[in-house]
């Protein structure tokens, strides 16, 4: 009687641990996938060509950034054709958070692979053109949660910010599109009013209040026209103090003591007596 052979039983052993092995490191390699889950860290390094742009942020001293993933998500925007079905679109995002837990500054960047769409007729939200943002692709909403506007025109973004947790009120909302044919990008910001807006005293404050909000709209979409190189730079904040170097203390010399010199109280002068006078 012919038995098979014992090497094709350590064959057969040998693949199936072999199975086993990649398996395991396919599984570790998908738990470790960047972007799954919010990050406490800042903002992370590292991307593909199909993935969003990276998003480098300024320095500021009145919060800290997170970076809070790179996901695939739905495309966010409203008010133009949307290029991406689905949760197709990878997304990239980061938020300045105040140590209280309120979040002043969340910013989205989303790419898409082709197919990039051009911008809505200009409306309300159009920012008026000085040369520098000729397309008319920028929109900029001063209070985006006055008379629910932003759920109501941006009801994909709004719902999908309020079911992580990453919506603060009041907030403006400013965003811009490449209307490019080919890769296509859109970058959102929802800010605290506070880091664009001055305090206004009178009526020239409060006239010219707008103009550093307008001017970082327009930085942001000099930013998001560059991201088509891998990289968003978000422009400081006009109202955001910057982190610089801790001014040296001031060495003040303590005052000379004082020395105290006891005068001899006067002795109380006496009435004259009647029978004297």
């Amino acid at each position: 009687m012919n038995f098979p052979e014992r090497p094709s039983v350590r064959g057969r052993t040998r693949r199936a641990l072999a199975l086993v092995a990649v398996s395991a490191a396919a599984l570790l390699a998908g738990c470790a996938a960047p972007g799954m889950w919010a990050s406490s860290a800042p903002v992370a390094h590292g991307a593909t060509a199909s993935a969003a742009p990276l998003i480098a942020v300024p320095p500021t001293s009145v919060g800290t950034w997170y970076d809070l993933g790179h996901v695939m998500a739905p495309w966010l925007a409203g008010d133009a054709p949307v290029p991406v079905s689905g949760p197709e679109a990878p997304t990239r995002l980061a938020g300045l958070r105040r140590e209280d837990g309120r979040w002043l500054a969340i910013v989205i960047a989303q790419a898409a692979p082709a197919g990039g769409a051009p911008c809505p007729m200009p409306n309300s939200l159009h920012v008026v053109d000085t040369g520098s943002s000729a397309d008319g692709c920028l929109r900029l909403r001063r209070d985006a949660d006055f008379d629910r506007w932003l759920e109501r025109q941006h009801s994909v973004l709004y719902q999908w910010l309020e079911g992580r947790g990453w919506a603060s009120r009041p907030r403006a909302w400013i965003s811009y599109r490449v209307p490019a044919a080919g890769r296509a990008i859109e970058t959102h910001a929802l800010l605290d009013p506070v880091l664009l807006e001055p305090t206004t005293r009178n009526n020239d404050d409060f006239l010219a209040g707008g103009q550093p909000g307008l001017q970082w709209a327009r930085a942001f979409a000099a930013a998001t026209r560059a991201a088509s190189g891998g990289m968003l730079n978000v422009p400081p904040f006009p109202f955001a103090p910057q982190v610089g170097l801790a001014a040296p203390p001031v060495v003040v010399a303590p005052p000379a003591p004082v020395r105290a010199t006891q005068v001899p109280a006067r002795p109380a002068v006496q009435a004259p007596r009647r029978d004297r006078e």
